[in-house]
C-alpha cells in the first residue's frame, strides 16, 4: 500500500462556472489504478481478512495480556487509544474531526457545519466496493443513482479515496 500511486495522489474536486455554465472537474489516478488499491486495501480493512486491523489486534491484545511486566498496563492503554482512534477514523473523516476540533477551541458555535461531517466512512467504502470497483452486487443500484449525478459522483469518488488513504495509513 505504500507505494500507492492512489494514496500520494493529490486528487480534488473543482467546480468552474461561466456564464450560468457549471464544470465539475475531477483530478484523480486512473479507475484501474484506484481499483488495484482498492483490492489491497479490503485485505486490510476487512475484518474477515487475516491481515485486516481487527485480525492483528487480537493478536497483539492476547500477547499484551499475557505477559505480566512492569509494561503491561502501558501496552494494554495504548492499544486501547490504537482501538479508539481506529474506531473515530472508521465511523468520521480525519479532516471533519480535525476541523471540528479547531473549530471547538476557537470557541465557534457547536451547530457551524463542517464539510464532510456528514461521511460515514464504511458506508463510502461499502458503497464503491460491492456497487463497481470489486463486486457489483449489493449497492450497483445506489452506485448508478450517484454515477448518473456527474457532480455527486466526483465528490462521492474524493470522500472514498480520502477514507481509504486515512484507513490504510492506520
Amino acid at each position: 500500500m505504500s507505494e500507492s500511486t492512489v494514496l500520494s495522489h493529490n486528487s480534488g474536486v473543482s467546480i468552474n462556472v461561466n456564464d450560468g455554465a457549471e464544470l465539475v472537474i475531477g483530478d484523480f489516478p486512473a479507475k484501474e489504478a484506484i481499483r488495484r488499491t482498492t483490492v489491497l486495501f479490503r485485505q486490510m480493512a476487512s475484518t474477515q481478512e487475516p491481515a485486516s486491523y481487527s485480525q492483528v489486534r487480537k493478536v497483539i491484545g492476547q500477547i499484551a495480556h499475557q505477559h505480566h511486566d512492569e509494561h503491561r498496563d502501558q501496552r494494554l492503554e495504548i492499544q486501547r487509544h490504537w482501538n479508539r482512534a481506529h474506531g473515530q477514523l472508521n465511523a468520521h473523516l480525519l479532516t471533519a474531526m480535525a476541523d471540528r476540533r479547531a473549530l471547538e477551541r476557537l470557541g465557534a458555535h457547536p451547530n457551524l457545519p463542517v464539510p464532510g461531517e456528514d461521511v460515514k466512512p464504511q458506508e463510502v467504502l461499502s458503497l464503491f466496493q460491492y456497487g463497481d470497483l470489486i463486486h457489483w452486487d449489493r449497492h450497483a443500484e445506489a452506485f448508478q443513482e450517484i454515477a448518473d449525478d456527474d457532480f455527486q459522483h466526483k465528490w462521492q469518488t474524493l470522500n472514498f479515496l480520502s477514507v481509504m488513504t486515512q484507513l490504510s495509513h492506520f
